[in-house]
């Protein structure tokens, strides 16, 4: 084999080995690579489903941890306390008006007073008959005392020719033993300031 020849395979040989070199190691990188890449995906991936649920939900049953987490604030709602107390006065006060005035019109003196003056035959010649209030629920104005032993109202009133006029009573208690009480007052003012007299 002459020097030519020997050169010509060596330089084939070296090749060849470092061919195989490259190839190993880039078979080497390519390893450690796709490794590292799916360590990564493991640790970025997710719980599954299943396994997150079920997590939250223990969390969520769990006292422990309900008693540790942090609490919202709660609201200042001094607003919302104070009108509601606004509320709650104008509403006792409207009702305990609507009362009173309802005791007042369902009182002894003005039921008598109605009564009375609707048989008065001055009273059904200018009024007519049926006399009553001017409405199911009328304003009672005045006060009733019987622990005082007064009685002062006035309340509108109508008849059946459709004339309205304004009831007047005021009596006072004489005595406290007999309970025997004086009418001062007692008559039915018309709108053009004629009074109707409706005592005896």
């Amino acid at each position: 084999m002459n020097s030519k020849s020997s050169t010509l395979l060596l330089s084939q040989l070296s090749l060849t080995l470092a061919r195989s070199r490259a190839t190993t190691r880039g078979i080497a990188l390519g390893r450690n690579y796709s490794a590292q890449i799916g360590a990564a995906a493991t640790a970025a991936s997710p719980l599954p489903n299943t396994l997150q649920q079920k997590w939250e939900s223990a969390h969520a049953k769990n006292p422990a941890f309900a008693v540790e987490r942090d609490l919202p604030t709660p609201k200042n709602r001094k607003r919302e306390i104070g009108l509601f107390m606004v509320f709650a006065t104008i509403t006792w006060g409207a009702g305990s008006i609507i009362a009173f005035n309802y005791q007042r019109m369902t009182s002894t003196p003005v039921t008598a007073a109605l009564f009375t003056a609707r048989h008065k035959d001055e009273v059904r010649e200018t009024l007519g008959s049926q006399l009553n209030f001017t409405s199911s629920f009328p304003w009672i104005s005045g006060d009733i005392s019987h622990l005082k032993g007064f009685v002062e109202v006035e309340f509108d009133v109508v008849g059946d020719k459709g004339l309205p006029g304004r009831l007047v009573l005021k009596s006072r208690r004489t005595g406290k033993q007999n309970g025997e009480w004086k009418t001062t007052e007692f008559y039915i003012i018309m709108a053009d300031g004629c009074k109707i007299d409706c005592g005896e």
